[in-house]
């Protein structure tokens, strides 16, 4: 059993509060980590055991601030979570760097751009993706590049749980 914390900070947020697209957005963040997991241990059978071994469940829901999401999922290894975790990690560090090297641009892109097209966009993205990786299968580090995006504009991170075991 592997299990997954999301920690988003929601007071930093567009809206400063939390929203209930954040809600969408912070649990298809999970769902994604899941399926890329499945991918890097299973490459195309992964859309069979999603389907046919679903082994995911939200263990709790703390929500002061940081919202805090724990995922549990049974049918993926420590060392498929680790290479997900890091991947994200990576994408999300690129994504952060990209922003504060051209600050101009991500403040007209704000402007231009209200959040919650930004947020529907999001979802769409994720949705769809998870659709081909159920379908035909994807590679997992497309999925880790959404991820890592996904966490940056969420304000979020993705941490190990705390009863790592596996």
């Amino acid at each position: 059993m592997t299990q997954i914390l999301l920690k988003s900070d929601t007071k930093t947020t567009e809206f400063g509060h939390l929203t209930s697209i954040d809600l969408e957005l912070n649990a298809v963040i999970l769902e994604l980590f899941y399926l890329a997991c499945l991918s890097f241990e299973h490459g195309q059978s992964a859309a069979h055991i999603y389907a046919s071994e679903y082994g995911g469940e939200i263990k709790s829901i703390a929500y002061e601030n940081p919202f805090d999401v724990l995922g549990s999922f049974e049918n993926i290894s420590k060392k498929s979570a680790d290479w997900v975790l890091s991947r994200a990690l990576f994408y999300h560090d690129n994504q952060r760097r990209r922003a504060k090297a051209d600050p101009e641009n991500a403040k007209a892109e704000e402007k231009h751009q209200p959040a919650i097209e930004k947020k529907l966009g999001n979802l769409d993205k994720a949705h769809s993706l998870r659709r081909k990786l159920i379908t035909d299968g994807a590679d997992p580090d497309e999925v880790n590049r959404l991820v890592g995006g996904l966490l940056f504009d969420q304000r979020a991170k993705l941490l190990p749980g705390p009863d790592q075991t596996g």
